[in-house]
């Protein structure tokens, strides 16, 4: 989520200063030669539209990824790190990269697999001893992700289970 804001700023950050750029250009066209002018805007007009559109892109998928963590089903932290300078030094803030699952779709880190959109949908669910299989996809195509995860206990897979029949009408298959 953190690297998917980021990319949104900075998309937006180009796409500004690429239209203030443009604006000044226009705003100096009379001191400056006409074809001079011409040929900075011909750069500068497309490659803040192109910034633009990009930031559009990442600020949907900033969106979905905010839907699927407000509402979210399962949340697996995969990997925690953390840097230290040395022995003495204090641990700076760690970082983690954590897995979130709901309704809406999936969260990879700084993916998003959106779900009941474009035609995709969650079509299964498989929890087994150390996985969680998501099959996923539409009619013509299917994929599945499998999240791995440590041994869950009994309470747990049926709250997951009860969670996943209650959100989103399928019934996870147990595999043992």
């Amino acid at each position: 989520m953190k690297a998917i804001r980021q990319r949104s700023y900075v998309f937006a950050t180009a796409a500004c200063i690429g239209i203030a750029v443009s604006l000044l250009i226009l705003a100096c066209s009379r001191t400056v030669h006409e074809s001079q002018a011409r040929i900075l805007l011909t750069v500068s007009l497309p490659a803040s539209a192109c910034m633009a559109a990009l930031w559009a892109q990442e600020h949907r998928r900033r969106k979905i990824a905010q839907l699927i963590v407000e509402n979210q089903i399962l949340h697996i932290r995969t990997a925690t790190i953390c840097d230290t300078a040395g022995a003495a030094a204090e641990p700076e803030e760690a970082e983690t990269i954590d897995i979130f699952v709901s309704y809406f779709g999936i969260l990879l880190d700084s993916r998003v697999i959106k779900f009941n959109q474009d035609g995709i949908f969650l079509k299964a669910v498989e929890i087994g001893p150390n996985s969680i299989t998501l099959t996923y996809g539409t009619d013509k195509r299917v994929q599945s992700a499998r999240l791995l995860q440590a041994a869950i206990d009994d309470e747990q897979v049926k709250r997951i289970v009860e969670q996943f029949r209650h959100e989103t009408g399928i019934v996870p298959v147990i595999i043992n």
